[in-house]
């Protein structure tokens, strides 16, 4: 089943830049737009990322907030004095409250716990919203506006989500997800909590009609989404509603118990509750482009950095081999590294004059690139030994905040304490890059519990960023791996990446791509490195397993060349250990 309003969170996601707009676009439908109407009739809709205002009738739409391009899910209060919604600003992830008083918005985050779905309760003064403060799922909690102060209402298993509160205050209905089932509960005011319906299908967008009588919802069917509602008499009744509309799956706006607002195929729909058609409330919003990526003004390629080259050649012998660039494996080859650039690939034979390394049945694939990395997380701590360990996860390239850059080059360039090519943030800026791995990415728990992940002693809960798992097939082809976003240290970051791009649909070789040849792009370096070509950079991974078919296996790291040299993992752990008991 294709989930169609997929996730809050920014979503450009690790790609690279297309080419920009004209300077102004008119447009007069969105995608997974969801409105809201006032009482007076204006219409709140969330366009390309930003809050609009409809008049009444339809026509010219007006921007409230400024450029965000994340803003989500506007909800008016009961006075149409101020607008909830949910969106990222100024580094902070979160519900916000515009008001038409002040002309800005103010944060009702209390960290870095993911927020979404804000509703009114019709008093006024209070939101519901849901958040995965705790950690173990989307829960829902409620804030006093004045007070500041914030209450759970919610501890099921899985997710609940997409609150809202009867017209009288003393009701409350919500979604529950748990595992691959979906619920519409109903809590009455000193009653126990009442499971409505549930269904294996996609429920979203509960809304009470004003006069209490039903509840409407989207499900989202193999066949396509549905309304439907669900009657409260005794015993309840389930009916569909209407169907044959790509559904935006926000909240039906109720404007009195006969009329409505909702969204679908990108526009603003209206309806009489006894009709069978509805109408279109049109708009027209110009939006402006953003401006060219700095990614576009970079020269066509970058010199790559110099670090320490071995003397003499080196022969590395690749029973399965994949150069980073084509589909599937090449096959019993050989990788001739001269000075530490790959001057040929040849087909295999024997050799009696040089030095050939035969990894047996093991995977070779192009060093790992992280094009942007949380390095003082990781260096912070063990300082120069983080170098060993990054290459012992892969990585033979990396971009990072590191103060101390041009010291640590030096001291991973060398023999005996390596690590990965450190471009520095600062000289090499990446492109905009929004990592997608979170606390429900797949596979998360064994990672942390890996050679990898318990060496670094990963405390930190991963944050929860996301409201649906992605799905990300359709959306674009070239993705650029950069993990800064994740809440790992570097590393374990990338692999988490990896598997979160997969989960989200892309191929195992497009998610070794993301970190190969796109970054490599990206950073005005390619062909220099992510690939195994003439010409790049000597920069080898040998993986235990088949990540073509798994990514799992990535992670198998047993021997990484980079820039020539060669090392086992064995090799790289046992310096940290020595530095370790040194101190």
């Amino acid at each position: 089943m294709m989930i169609r309003n997929i996730a809050f969170a920014v979503v450009g996601l690790s790609v690279l830049l297309a080419s920009p707009l004209a300077a102004q676009q008119t447009v007069s439908r969105g995608t997974n737009l969801s409105a809201d109407a006032a009482r007076d009739g204006r219409i709140a809709i969330d366009l390309a990322g930003d809050i609009w205002i409809v008049p009444p009738r339809g026509g010219t739409a007006k921007r409230l907030t400024p450029n965000l391009k994340s803003a989500q899910r506007p909800r008016w209060s009961p006075d149409a004095s101020e607008i909830a919604y949910q969106a990222v600003s100024q580094g902070l992830q979160g519900i916000w409250i515009y008001s038409f008083d002040s002309g800005e918005s103010r944060h009702l985050g209390r960290g870095s716990s993911f927020d979404m779905h804000p509703a009114w309760h019709p008093g006024g003064e209070r939101l519901v919203y849901a958040s995965d403060a705790a950690g173990t799922g989307l829960d829902l909690w409620e804030v006093d506006l004045l007070s500041g102060l914030h209450w759970r209402l919610s501890d099921r298993a899985g997710d609940e989500s997409d609150a809202a509160w009867s017209a009288d205050g003393r009701d409350l209905v919500y979604v529950h997800r748990h595992a691959e089932g979906w619920s519409l509960i109903l809590r009455r005011h000193g009653l126990p909590e009442e499971t409505l319906l549930s269904a294996a299908d996609r429920l979203a967008g509960p809304s009470w009609r004003p006069d209490g009588s039903l509840i409407s919802y989207f499900r989202d069917t193999e066949a396509g989404p549905v309304v439907e509602i669900v009657i409260l008499s005794q015993p309840r009744l389930v009916r569909q509603y209407a169907r044959g509309e790509s559904y935006g799956m926000a909240p039906v706006s109720w404007l009195d118990r006969h009329r409505m607002v909702y969204t679908a195929d990108g526009i603003i729909r209206q309806r009489l509750f006894n009709a069978w058609t509805s109408s279109t409330l049109p708009f027209q919003a110009t939006i402006e482009a953003e401006k060219p990526h700095a990614l576009a003004q970079r020269p066509e390629r970058r010199p790559l950095p110099s670090i320490d080259e071995p003397d003499g050649r080196l022969i590395v012998h690749a029973t399965r081999m994949f150069d980073g660039v084509g589909g599937g494996y090449q096959v019993d080859r050989d990788i001739i590294i001269d000075g530490g650039r790959i001057t040929a690939v040849e087909p295999h034979y024997d050799r009696s004059d040089a030095i050939v390394i035969d990894m047996g049945d093991l995977t070779v694939l192009p060093g790992f690139i992280d094009s942007l990395a949380n390095l003082p997380q990781l260096t912070g701590e063990l300082g120069d030994r983080s170098g060993p360990l990054l290459l012992a996860s892969g990585i033979t390239t990396i971009v990072g905040r590191a103060g101390e850059s041009e010291r640590l080059n030096a001291v991973w360039s060398g023999k005996a304490m390596p690590g990965p090519r450190l471009l520095n943030e600062a000289d090499w800026p990446p492109p905009r890059l929004q990592s997608v791995a979170d606390s429900m990415t797949p596979g998360l728990a064994a990672l942390l519990q890996s050679r990898q992940g318990r060496l670094v002693r990963s405390s930190a809960p991963v944050p929860r960023r996301f409201s649906e798992p992605l799905d990300l097939k359709a959306r674009a082809s070239a993705f650029v791996l950069g993990s800064y976003q994740n809440g790992l240290p570097p590393g374990i970051a990338l692999h988490a990446e990896f598997r979160a791009l997969v989960a989200a649909g892309l191929k195992p070789e497009q998610s070794l791509k993301a970190a190969g040849v796109n970054a490599a792009a990206a950073l005005r370096l390619d062909p220099l490195i992510g690939r195994i070509g003439v010409g790049a950079a000597a920069d080898l991974v040998f993986v235990d397993g088949d990540p073509l078919s798994g990514i799992e296996a990535a992670l198998n790291v047993v021997a990484v060349v980079r820039n020539g040299r060669f090392f086992s993992v064995r090799g790289l752990l046992d310096r940290v250990n020595i530095a370790e008991s040194v101190e």
